[in-house]
């Protein structure tokens, strides 16, 4: 099990891949987190790492966990059976007609810290959000680009992410 051990489990569910598992997933999200301050971002990131998962993989569950730390920041965890890819923002230039290639630049660009981690067969994309402490503000934090998708470190966090360990048990 991957864990971080300065956030603390919040709630977890599984979602079935379908049209419909990207809304189920927020309903849930916005229950559990309920006034948080950077609730709008994690409803949309969340919602984008699910259609990611859904659409991208073969997966027969998403997983979902979500975890708050003592300052605030919430930590979204989606995890999949696994695809032949990982998760990357495509090359293409931005197009405002394009239907997709929008999810991991979004989570790129609103996240304090994203990454992801490879435990073959599974793979789980995660993201950190920041909130200011100016109540009602969940500003990005610009975060550093990741190294190039044939990098081995692209497979584990680059240093800014919160540490997760596996947790043996």
């Amino acid at each position: 099990m991957i864990i971080a051990p300065y956030f603390r489990p919040l709630d977890t569910a599984a979602f079935t891949p379908s049209k419909t598992a990207a809304g189920e997933a927020r309903r849930w999200l916005a229950k559990v987190i309920d006034r948080h301050p950077c609730r709008d971002d994690a409803l949309l990131l969340l919602s984008e790492a699910v259609t990611n998962a859904a659409v991208h993989t073969r997966s027969t569950s998403i997983e979902v966990a979500v975890l708050a730390d003592g300052g605030g920041e919430l930590l979204v965890k989606v995890t999949d059976e696994g695809s032949d890819t990982i998760p990357t923002a495509p090359c293409h230039p931005d197009d405002d007609l394009t239907e997709s290639g929008r999810g991991i630049r979004l989570i790129r660009a609103l996240s304090s810290r994203w990454g992801f981690l490879e435990e073959p067969p599974r793979c789980t994309l995660w993201f950190v959000l920041s909130h200011d402490p100016e109540p009602g503000t969940c500003p990005a934090i610009p975060h550093q680009t990741p190294p190039p998708a044939d990098s081995a470190a692209t497979k584990t966090p680059t240093p800014s992410t919160p540490e997760i360990t596996a947790k043996a048990g």
